[in-house]
Order: structure tokens, then sequence, then C-alpha cells
């Protein structure tokens, strides 16, 4: 079905679909809107348009039609605007296309990381497309009409938008984008579930269930993360992950990954991200005066200068990447550390790390300048010396004079687990596991990542 209407509308999208006649386009919007809203029996309408037109319909200016409903802008300031906008970010894809194409499939392919054909990849970079250019788009939409409308307030009503989007994102990750591109079931190893739930149990981090993705579909490597906020919090485990790692050592994955839930990680970035955020609009409403003549706009909101004002945001979040990642690592170290007292079992930890490293081909010791500017975890080998730095508690010995029973063990030390231990959340995709990626010394490895979407905290 979805083969013929493609057919259908590259046939006509010369006719009806993509045209100069901007007239008619937007007179089709609103015709197309009343036929969709009457369950397709108002015809009065299409008297004078062919059938064909409306088995694929013209959903790009049916959206125009609502947002000029809204009256927030002048009519043909919004079609403009919003032709510009999704226009622009399509184009950005198009532009990447050949490094995320090399980056995310000829070299995974090349190390055998990779386990996709082209076709389930092209399809993977397909939707993840049209994700971020809805998203991107809507959001550039809002950052122009808050300008234009809100006048010197612009700065704290955008950013309580993108914090309020932030949060919404992070909830609807396991209902809405984890699905788009894997399948997510409950796990169906019982003794795997019941040895997560004791884990939850004693770090004191709830989660509505125990779920395995279909990485193997993909790609060998292993990962695990918790994701979602409140009643949507979930523990999600690579198949990879439990088909090659011990049980103690997916234990040792997990543990870290209820770190960062029992230290509030997601929270925590949540919240820097919204102080970084609205910081930096606070900036730029004081500078824009100055900065307006330099950056060659006549205002904010002229709408062919938002690829500049894009460019800007870019460059202004790497400045601040260095930052960002020093305080990444050490979040992740004190996951780390959380995850060998809630084990118990540094040997497992360490046994974790180094299946990481030979699955994952994450680098062992990348040189110090890569970990400094570019990781967002500790170096591996730093993780490891870490676990065996460790040693687990013993329980004390039998009193000369006692039975020939041996005493109950003593308690493992339960350190302080609901304690809220500064740190930043990790990357989207919380890579529990993965060390920090950078180019080899010997050139056997090269320093890139695995196309996907990073899924959750």
């Amino acid at each position: 079905l979805l083969a013929v209407v493609a057919a259908v509308a590259l046939w006509t999208v010369g006719d009806y679909a993509i045209t100069l006649d901007e007239f008619n386009a937007d007179d089709y919007g609103g015709k197309s809107l009343a036929w969709y809203t009457s369950l397709f029996t108002d015809r009065s309408s299409f008297d004078s348009v062919e059938e064909t037109l409306w088995f694929y319909g013209p959903w790009f200016h049916i959206l125009i039609t609502l947002v000029q409903s809204l009256d927030l802008f002048d009519h043909w300031t919004t079609r403009h605007a919003l032709t510009f906008l999704v226009g622009f970010h399509v184009a950005l894809a198009v532009v990447l296309l050949p490094l995320g194409y090399y980056g995310g499939f000829v070299l995974p392919r090349a190390y055998g990381l990779s386990r996709q054909s082209f076709r389930a990849w092209g399809i993977d970079w397909f939707k993840a497309t049209l994700v971020s250019t809805a998203l991107a788009s809507a959001v550039g939409g809002v950052f122009l009409g808050t300008v234009a409308t809100t006048g010197p307030s612009w700065w704290w009503v955008f950013g309580l938008f993108v914090s309020i989007v932030g949060l919404l994102l992070v909830f609807i990750t396991p209902y809405v984008l984890v699905p788009l591109f894997f399948k997510m079931r409950p796990l169906a190893d019982s003794a795997t579930v019941d040895r997560i739930h004791a884990l939850v149990n004693r770090a004191g981090a709830p989660v509505r269930d125990v779920c395995s993705l279909d990485f193997s579909r993909r790609t060998a490597e292993a990962n695990a993360a918790v994701i979602g906020l409140g009643r949507s919090r979930r523990v999600v485990i690579a198949d990879t992950l439990l088909a090659e790692f011990a049980p103690a050592e997916v234990d040792a994955v997990v543990a870290h990954e209820l770190g960062h839930q029992v230290h509030r990680d997601v929270q925590r970035l949540l919240l820097g991200n919204a102080v970084l955020i609205w910081v930096g609009l606070y900036v730029a409403s004081r500078v824009t005066g100055a900065a307006l003549p330099i950056l060659s706009l006549p205002s904010l909101g002229y709408v062919p200068g938002y690829p500049m004002l894009l460019f800007v945001v870019e460059l202004f979040f790497l400045l601040l990447s260095p930052l960002l990642n020093w305080w990444s690592r050490r979040l992740e170290s004190a996951a780390d550390r959380f995850a060998l007292a809630l084990t118990g079992d540094p040997a497992a930890f360490a046994a974790a790390m180094r299946r990481i490293g030979a699955q994952n081909l994450v680098e062992l010791r990348p040189p110090r300048w890569s970990e400094v500017l570019l990781a967002t975890h500790p170096a591996l080998h730093r993780r490891i010396q870490l676990a065996e730095s460790s040693t687990p508690p013993t329980p004390p010995p039998a009193h000369p004079f006692s039975s020939s029973s041996p005493p109950p063990a003593r308690p493992l030390p339960t350190a302080n687990f609901n304690r809220e231990a500064s740190r930043e959340a990790p990357a989207p995709w919380s890579e529990a596991e993965r060390g920090s990626r950078g180019p080899s010394r010997d050139g056997e490895k090269a320093s890139w990542r695995h196309h996907k979407i990073n899924i959750g905290g």
C-alpha cells in the first residue's frame, strides 16, 4: 500500500505537490482539510480537481492551513516560514547523508558491527530524518513565532517551551521513539527478570518493567539502559547483551544504569540543559542589538537568517562540549561506583567492561586529548582499574569458641544508594558500558559511532 501511495505521489508530484503557483497550493490545503474533516463526504470543493490527487493528500499544505488558522502571523508569512524551515532541515539531512552513510553503514559493516542490509539502514535513516525534521522545524517555527509575538520576553517564553519539550520527550521515549526503531518486549527469561528486580529493589529505583530490545537485527553491539520517567520508566536490555554476557556481567551493566536513576541523573540532565539554554537565551537577548549587524541580519525573526542562528547555537554547544563531557565523565564514574557497591562483584564488573570493549570495539586506552575533549565516559581502562582496585566484602572470621556452624555472613555495605550524587546525565541513550571512543593509535580502529537513535538515560 505504501509503495502504491509513493508511486502515485511521485507520478503526480510535479502537478500537485510542488508548484510555483502559490495561490493554488494555498487554496489546495484548505480544500483538502475540509474534505478530510468531513470524513471524505464533502466533495463540493473538488469539482475541478482530479480524483487521483486525494488518494495521497497534500498533508504539508494541510499543516500550513492549520497553522494559518491560528492567525499568529500574516497569511503568506506563515506559508513562507514553514516551507523554508521544512525545506532547510530536509536539505541539511541530504547534505549530511554521505557522512551518515559512511559512519553508520560502511564502517560498521567493515568492522563486523553492523548486521543491517543497505535497505534496512536506509529505512532507519528515513525514519530518523522524518522525526528530526519534524521536531527541528517545529522548534524553529516556535522560536521565530515567539520572537515576532512576545517582544523582549521572547527569551524566557522560548526557554520555557524548550524545557517542556525536553521533559515530554524523555517521558514518551519508551512509547513513541523506541518502537520506531526497535521491538521492545517484556523479557521472557524469568530468572533474569527476578535478578534484575532484586537489583531494582536493593537500589530503591522502581521500574515498570524489564524488557529486551532486538539489537541483534541491526548490530553486534551490546547495551542496556533505564529509560523513561515516572510510570514510563523501565529497564531495557539489548538481546546481544543477554546472549553474550554472563549473568553477573549483565547485572553489573544494569546496576550502573540503576545508579543513574538513583542519582536522579535524568532529572539533573533536564535541569542542567534547561539552565544552560536559559542562560544562553538571556545572553542572546542582551547582545542581540550588537550581534545582528555582525551576522548581517535585520532581526532575530528574519526567516532567511535562520541557518545563521542555528550555526551560532551549534557553535555555542560545541565550545561548551569539553566542560559538559568532563561533567558527564564524573557522573559516569559515580554510577560505576554505585554498581560496584550494589552488586558487590568487582570481578564481574571488570569482566563486563572487557567484554564490552571487545564486542563494541571500544578503544581500551584512547589518547588523553581524545578522552578530555570528546569522551562522555571514562576511558575503558580506568573503569576496569576502578573495579580491580575494589575488594568485595568478606564475612568476619568465626569466633574460636563458637559452635561448628558458621556465623551468618555480614551483609554487604549498602552505601547510601539514595544520595543524589552530583552528575550530569549521560547521553540521551545511556551507554553505561561504553567507554570513550577515540582515534586508535595503531590505526586499526576508527573513531566513529554506529548510526542509531539514542533512547534514554
